[in-house]
């Protein structure tokens, strides 16, 4: 209080030097009066304000004492600590467009250039094959899955064309580029994340033979084989990274071509082609005079390579042949007296290994049915003609076929004694044989009677041996008798 009320007093007489300065230089009478006065009113005012002011202090003081006595412990107010300032809220900054690279365009893919590179995952687009290698004939062909991906980050536009190309290369050059022409099918958006998948029909064909216009078969051989779809990218959009697509750029973005990973592509030769079975000549007759027919039958089978199904009946002359076999050997034709001769007029010969060989015994005879499929080679190195007869796998029978022979011998034995059937039939058709001068081998006479009798080979021989007598002493024999007696007792 002390240092205050000097402070006024010195305010006080300061003033007033002030005042009187003032007074004296303007010689105002009566001004001291005037200013104790003033100087009165001054100092209550002031002193009214220190008394209020003390006053409001104390009634504030007192009543934060009675509230701090008040209060509980638990809920005295902590010291407030200063306010953080809120972080600054980060910008966003837009996904920086990629920058794609050089197009890969159809010079690049024709014939003899280098082996494309992949494209891989330097573009929003991706090919692929799905499957790890291929495997095709040589003029042959193969399909194989292809996947476009496109990524799921980016919206896409661009021109979209025909799918199914690709270049085959080999040894690191393209031996094979049948690209399509360049045409567009319409503009493609796929949407982020899809794909498009198709067939790659490939053929193993180079379209690289400068000597031809068409295409060549590949030769057999290891290759690779590409995959490729045309890929103009005219637009594109970023996904940002608050989930909000970018603004699209649009242009000329990439032109070329996606590549797909290369996949092994193997050429394998042509099989030996598969000559279809050959008919079998079929060899069914009896041997006795004229045996031109089963010749040239034989000579027909060994010249083209076809089996011979052969089924033949004549009187047991086999001898060994070298090698494991039997040997047949054919006497010459006595019964020419005449007719055109042929070459198995002179005598010929037949060795045969395998086959079903069946003894037949015909009264005092021994006979032989000869029955199987066999292979048929010729050699007319020799004196005379020999055929070398080797059976097939499987061509061996295990019984000979059934004949007529007892049902057409009683027939005839019962005709002796009545209306002559079949005695007349078996006369009538040996003097036909006589009166045809053909040999047996191109008449066909000789084809139509044995036709008619050749079920019955015992019959059918006796027929042949009849006929033969005739052609010599004009009369006939009794060979029918020695080839049927035992089914007439």
């Amino acid at each position: 209080m002390s240092a205050t009320d000097h402070r006024s007093s010195n305010h006080d007489d300061e003033l007033s030097r002030a005042l009187r300065d003032l007074v004296d230089d303007a010689s105002l009478p009566g001004l001291d009066t005037h200013l104790d006065v003033v100087r009165g009113r001054t100092r209550r005012r002031r002193a009214a304000k220190k008394v209020a002011l003390g006053a409001t202090t104390l009634c504030v003081a007192g009543a934060l004492g009675v509230a701090a006595i008040a209060l509980p412990q638990d809920v005295r107010p902590e010291p407030i600590a200063p306010a953080e300032s809120p972080s600054p809220t980060p910008s966003v900054s837009p996904e920086p467009i990629p920058t794609f690279p050089a197009g890969i365009d159809a010079a690049a893919l024709a014939c003899l250039q280098p082996a494309p590179t992949s494209t891989g995952d330097d573009l929003p687009a991706h090919l692929s094959v799905g499957v790890p290698d291929l495997t095709v004939q040589t003029a042959g062909s193969v399909t194989a899955p292809v996947l476009l991906r496109f990524d799921g980050d980016a919206r896409l536009r661009y021109a979209d064309s025909a799918t199914g190309a690709y270049v085959i290369t080999r040894d690191g050059v393209i031996v094979s580029s049948p690209l399509p022409a360049p045409e567009t099918t319409g503009e493609a958006t796929p949407a982020p994340g899809s794909s498009a998948a198709w067939e790659l029909d490939l053929a193993s064909s180079a379209s690289c033979d400068p000597t031809s216009t068409q295409p060549s078969p590949l030769p057999a051989g290891d290759y690779e084989v590409f995959a490729l779809h045309r890929f103009p990218l005219t637009g594109y959009s970023a996904l940002q990274a608050d989930g909000t697509w970018g603004e699209e750029t649009t242009g000329a973005l990439f032109d070329g071509w996606l590549v797909a990973d290369p996949v092994p592509l193997t050429i394998a030769p042509e099989p030996d082609p598969v000559v279809p079975a050959q008919k079998p000549v079929v060899v069914r007759d009896a041997i006795e005079a004229d045996t031109s027919a089963v010749f040239e039958a034989l000579r027909k089978a060994a010249t083209t390579g076809a089996p011979a199904a052969v089924d033949l009946f004549f009187e047991n002359r086999l001898t060994d042949s070298p090698g494991g076999g039997l040997m047949l050997t054919v006497d010459p034709n006595p019964g020419v007296n005449g007719s055109p001769g042929t070459t198995s007029d002179a005598g010929w010969s037949m060795a045969f290994f395998g086959g079903g060989v069946f003894p037949d015994q015909v009264e005092s005879h021994q006979f032989v049915r000869l029955v199987g499929t066999f292979d048929v080679t010729l050699d007319e190195s020799g004196a005379t003609p020999t055929f070398t007869l080797d059976v097939v796998a499987g061509g061996t029978p295990s019984t000979a076929p059934a004949a007529t022979d007892p049902h057409v011998c009683r027939a005839f034995n019962e005709s002796l004694e009545g209306d002559g059937g079949v005695y007349d039939s078996f006369l009538a058709d040996a003097r036909t044989l006589v009166a045809d001068r053909s040999p047996a081998a191109t008449s066909q006479v000789y084809r139509e009677v044995r036709a008619r009798w050749i079920e019955s080979p015992r019959v059918w021989w006796a027929l042949l041996a009849h006929e033969l007598t005739m052609q010599t002493t004009d009369v006939g024999g009794d060979q029918i008798v020695g080839a049927c007696v035992e089914y007439w007792q």
